[in-house]
């Protein structure tokens, strides 16, 4: 009998750990300990930061514990404790529970150390610098989508983002983080982030594939994102909360639009839209940056959508956005696109199409911008000054693929300066597979001839 006992115990213990590990990851249920942590800044980006975690669906105690940076090794006893609160980690989910607190009046420019559970069963000692109150120079990481194979390749550009540039301030997404917006997706994500995510903070907007579904006007937006994310409380309604909202960042006003929201509720769009012709307007700074998904001007085969065009671009250009980041058309490119500038544009804004992960489309032989790429991996590195905005593309292999800057004139208008050595770096037009009968052998001859004139 006991041997029948200890046959069946181990026959059990081999299925649940097939199961378990039959997606590529080993002992991804949730516990009592916390995982999938995500620092992000809820308020002044100075004194401030909210961080998630997720435990077992039971545990319903959400503790953070903060303390100045400290040698000592004995931290325990000396560092703040803060309440926070808990959630079902997926609407109507009854297998994990998710957690939230908010860590607020820190010191600007200072180094923390925090932890977060629930008394008892508690996360590693995370360390982190606060940003500085003032308009100082800092760099971010940006990242057009990752979506698919997110374990095998949005690990592979996250890391070697972080590896080549560790001295980044934070992480910015631009949307179409996962493609589906479920529990398998976002395990991926956590796992190819790791502990960055909870060292680094991250600012985000979503994308199409954000959505439960994206194919219709009765889609619904994501029931994790605001269990994960938790961004600054200025947005048009609560409704779009970590959606529509901005950062000031140390002399730079940095502004989410969920472009797949004034798509999907016509209704409110006068209403999102007056909220960032307000937020434009009133930004006291002379930086600003927009992060949105879908893009102005579209990269790919068959992907311009001019109605959201008509929609966001004369805000933009209104008020001299500097800096426009985009996703979704799983290509690259990079321009101002000069000759189609409105003429009471105030500062022509520099649009950028990226993407992080591995599906790409091909590239729309009738080109606007001045740099393009397909079947390639990038990760940007930005670094903003007080009059200079530096921008560099690179490949996941850390070969230099794009560079300008734009210099901030007295008048607002920014002076466009492209890299040197840009001439030297051919570009990259391998067509992704199914895509080779799109262009003609004289197509591409012709477009790459036009691009390597500039």
């Amino acid at each position: 009998m006991k041997y029948l006992i200890l046959s069946a115990l181990l026959i059990i213990s081999h299925i649940v750990t097939v199961a378990q590990e039959s997606d590529g990851f080993k002992n991804f249920a949730p516990t009592d300990y916390p995982d999938r942590i995500m620092m992000t800044i809820p308020g002044d980006p100075a004194t401030s930061r909210a961080i998630s975690w997720r435990t077992v669906y039971g545990n319903t105690t959400s503790i953070g514990e903060i303390e100045l940076a400290d040698p000592d090794s004995k931290l325990e006893g000396k560092a703040k404790k803060t309440e926070g609160t808990f959630a079902p980690w997926e609407e109507g989910s009854t297998l994990a529970m998710g957690h939230k607190v908010v860590f607020e009046n820190l010191l600007p420019e200072t180094e923390y150390v925090y932890r977060v559970g629930d008394g008892e069963h508690w996360s590693e000692w995370i360390q982190f610098e606060t940003s500085s109150d003032k308009a100082e120079k800092f760099s971010f990481l940006y990242f057009g989508d990752i979506q698919d194979d997110v374990k095998s390749y949005g690990s592979r550009i996250l890391r070697q983002g972080y590896s080549d540039f560790p001295q980044s301030d934070f992480l910015l997404f631009a949307g179409d983080i996962v493609s589906k917006s479920n529990e398998s997706y976002w395990r991926e994500f956590f796992y190819a982030g790791g502990w960055m995510l909870s060292m680094l903070p991250s600012i985000a907007t979503p994308g199409n594939h954000e959505y439960d579904s994206h194919k219709d006007r009765n889609r619904t937006f994501s029931k994790h994102w605001k269990q994960i994310y938790t961004m600054p409380a200025n947005s048009p309604s609560r409704e779009y909360d970590s959606r529509f909202y901005y950062v000031d960042y140390q002399g730079v006003r940095i502004v989410s639009v969920d472009g797949s929201a004034l798509q999907t509720n016509v209704d409110d769009t006068a209403m999102l839209l007056n909220w960032l012709d307000k937020t434009l307007l009133e930004n006291p700074y002379p930086w600003s940056i927009i992060i949105t998904h879908i893009p102005m001007y579209s990269c790919s085969y068959g992907r311009k959508d001019q109605k959201y065009q008509a929609m966001l671009r004369p805000v933009i250009e209104k008020h001299g956005v500097d800096l426009v980041l985009q996703g979704h058309d799983h290509s690259y490119c990079r321009g101002q696109n000069l000759a189609a500038v409105s003429s009471d544009c105030k500062n022509p804004p520099m649009y950028v199409v990226s993407m992080a992960g591995p599906k790409m489309y091909a590239l729309d032989p009738n080109f606007w911008s001045d740099r393009v790429a397909t079947r390639t991996q990038l990760y940007q590195h930005i670094t903003v000054s007080n009059d200079t905005l530096h921008y560099e593309s690179y490949t996941v292999a850390s070969e230099l693929y794009d560079e300008f800057m734009l210099v901030k004139r007295k008048n607002g208008r920014n002076r466009l300066v492209e890299s040197k050595e840009l001439s030297a770096i051919p570009l990259r037009m391998e067509m992704p597979n199914g895509y080779e009968k799109k262009y003609t052998e004289a197509e591409l001859k012709k477009y790459k001839e036009k691009m390597n004139s500039k």
